[in-house]
């Protein structure tokens, strides 16, 4: 059995994780959802790193850590703060020493987002609209693979965390946690985090081949109980 501590992303909150956990429970392991703030658009990673790891201060055991999305960059940060027992990259960033979110995306990885959905984004912002809030954009970006009934709960599920300092701040360790393992699954028809990128950056930044998942950026809503079988698979190789 192991406990999952889920970090959701940056378009929702952590209601979102609520298919996954009775998956998770099915195979005898526990989760706890971690709430990120909204309005901390000048904090920086390591903030947030000890806003999660706050939120586990009550809990001794080692946790596995899964971050969705551009929770990612927080992983091996609350790593450097309290023992952990892995680390899961669900569809998301990974931090890189020596540079930036925003330095890989605009200097090293231009094809870190899918393009569509990098378009899209910026037109709505650029119109002074919140593009969570448009229902269509979600649906056909982030809830696609899921049923109506599951998009619409999906889409009400939503928050924008507007971590902007934290994608734009040099990352903060000069090494990752020596002690803690990771491991990364592709969400193979993401339309937002480009497959094709996350794949060379597991290799390349994580040193590990990204294990496989037929969904779209959101499995944890379309596919819960396939994603709650790797994820038991990962805890199992790594316990």
């Amino acid at each position: 059995m192991s406990l999952f501590c889920l970090i959701h992303g940056s378009t929702q909150n952590s209601e979102c994780w609520n298919l996954l956990i009775p998956e998770l429970e099915k195979l005898n392991h526990q989760a706890v959802k971690i709430d990120l703030p909204s309005d901390r658009q000048n904090a920086g990673g390591m903030l947030y790193a000890e806003i999660i790891a706050k939120q586990l201060e009550t809990i001794e055991e080692s946790v596995i850590l899964v971050g969705h999305s551009f929770s990612g960059m927080f992983l091996p940060l609350v790593a450097s703060l309290r023992p952990i027992q892995h680390m899961v990259y669900l569809a998301s960033f990974i931090p890189k020493v020596e540079t930036s979110i925003a330095g890989q995306l605009f200097d090293e990885s231009p094809d870190l987002f899918v393009p569509d959905w990098a378009e899209a984004w910026t037109s709505a912002i650029g119109a002074g609209k919140c593009p969570i809030d448009d229902y269509e954009l979600a649906l056909h970006f982030l809830f696609h693979d899921c049923t109506p009934e599951v998009a619409k709960w999906g889409f009400s599920t939503r928050q924008l965390t507007n971590a902007q300092a934290a994608i734009n701040e040099v990352f903060p360790l000069t090494n990752y946690p020596s002690n803690v393992s990771h491991s990364y699954i592709v969400c193979n028809e993401d339309r937002t985090i480009n497959p094709i990128w996350s794949r060379r950056a597991a290799h390349d930044i994580l040193g590990v081949k990204a294990i496989e998942l037929a969904s779209g950026h959101c499995p944890y809503l379309s596919v819960p109980k396939e994603l709650a079988s790797i994820l038991d698979a990962v805890s199992k190789a790594n316990s």
